[in-house]
């Protein structure tokens, strides 16, 4: 059934940007048809809950729907309500988000949390503008939550949805352009019906996901090729543009898996920073900008470096493992040398709030930061005797 609305009365001719009222009405309807055949079965699209959609929006932020549902399931059973998770503490809420990354995004969460729970009598906001007054809630989550949980006709923008736009109005710009940006909002809001907008921006998204990819579009399994501009004008493959992303910054670093008496040591990082509060194994910058905020080396080798954290001294061994991972614009080689504690802990440098000796049980129970996670993993593969083992051999 055609949906008709106010917006449809006229055509845009928006410098360009050609959406022509009954286009708008056949895309919209061609998309419904296809979305109510072709919609995937999401733990998130059980209800229009306010509070589910919304985690499911952040966690998708820069990660994958096939990545995110087992994280949205655990978080959902652990934090039922906005008033659950309100009254968490931040170390219980990012060790649910441990693994996903951008622990800045469950920070802003669990301040969110409270701000409903305490403003709004635990009642998400209908309308966007309120919504966005939300810690880390920007003009896309307070769209997809408006339009998603209370039919609000809101616009959304987001990876896929600009790839589509930007397909079907064959838009030339690069999409990090701000007058990208501005032309695809504009667009963004004349498609959107004044009702059975939540259906529709899903639709919008899941076209995207499903059809409209960022590499060899299914053109011909789509339910709106024929009004593709892109398509008609055989630009979809090099449609849209996008902007190369500069070369991501070298790093080296090094750290310390030491042990002692069947425990390991770590350091738990202070209240500023990447990875706050979170924990790690002593970690010795080498080289590059550091993005832990680290000073390069110390003018320290890493037996020195951990003395100085943790007082700690210690007999430091070979590499165990060498790990390359990518946080913020770095990459970073951090190669972690097995080695074995020979005092006790006497002290913290500044910066960091305390060092413990761990089980490996201990360290199920703590917020690892992302690579200290990993090798916490290897490690408890090996055991710790194997590393005192290399050190003394």
């Amino acid at each position: 059934m055609k949906r008709h609305d106010k917006r449809e009365k006229k055509a845009d001719h928006d410098e360009g940007v050609d959406v022509e009222a009954n286009r708008v009405s056949r895309i919209r309807d061609n998309l419904a048809a296809w979305y109510a055949d072709a919609r995937r079965n999401l733990p998130w699209r059980v209800d229009r809950d306010a509070y589910r959609v919304w985690i499911s929006e952040v966690m998708l932020v820069q990660t994958t729907v096939a990545a995110v549902v087992p994280y949205f399931e655990r978080f959902i059973e652990r934090f039922p309500t906005v008033q659950a998770l309100a009254a968490a503490d931040e170390g219980e809420v990012l060790k649910a988000w441990e693994g996903l990354g951008y622990y800045r995004r469950a920070r802003q969460l669990h301040a969110a949390a409270r701000l409903v729970a305490s403003r709004h009598g635990g009642e998400f906001p209908r309308e966007a503008a309120v919504l966005r007054e939300l810690p880390g809630v920007g003009r896309y989550i307070a769209g997809a939550v408006a339009s998603i949980a209370f039919d609000r006709p809101e616009a959304i923008l987001e990876a896929n949805t600009q790839r589509v736009l930007a397909r079907w109005l064959a838009w030339r710009g690069p999409l990090s352009a701000s007058e990208s940006q501005s032309r695809l909002w504009r667009a963004a809001e004349r498609f959107v019906p004044d009702r059975g907008a939540g259906e529709f921006n899903q639709a919008f998204m899941e076209l995207g996901a499903l059809v409209c990819l960022p590499r060899a579009p299914r053109c011909l399994a789509c339910p709106v090729r024929e009004d593709c501009r892109a398509r008609e004008l055989g630009l979809q493959d090099v449609l849209p543009v996008s902007t190369p992303r500069p070369k991501p910054l070298e790093v080296a670093e090094e750290c310390a898996l030491t042990v002692r008496s069947g425990r390991i040591l770590v350091v738990r990082r202070g209240e500023v920073g990447l990875w706050r509060d979170m924990w790690e194994f002593p970690t010795r910058h080498v080289e590059g900008v550091d993005p832990a905020g680290r000073a390069a080396g110390n003018g320290a080798d890493l037996a020195e470096s951990v003395r100085l954290l943790t007082g700690v001294a210690v007999q430091v061994g070979p590499t165990a493992k060498s790990l390359r991972y990518a946080v913020t614009k770095h990459v970073v080689q951090l190669d972690a040398r097995a080695a074995v504690g020979l005092s006790e802990p006497t002290r913290v440098a500044e910066g960091f709030i305390a060092a413990i000796w761990a089980t490996l049980d201990d360290l199920e129970g703590l917020t690892l930061t992302a690579p200290s996670r990993k090798l916490a993993g290897w490690v408890a593969t090996r055991g710790l005797d194997v590393l005192a083992k290399s050190v003394q051999a």
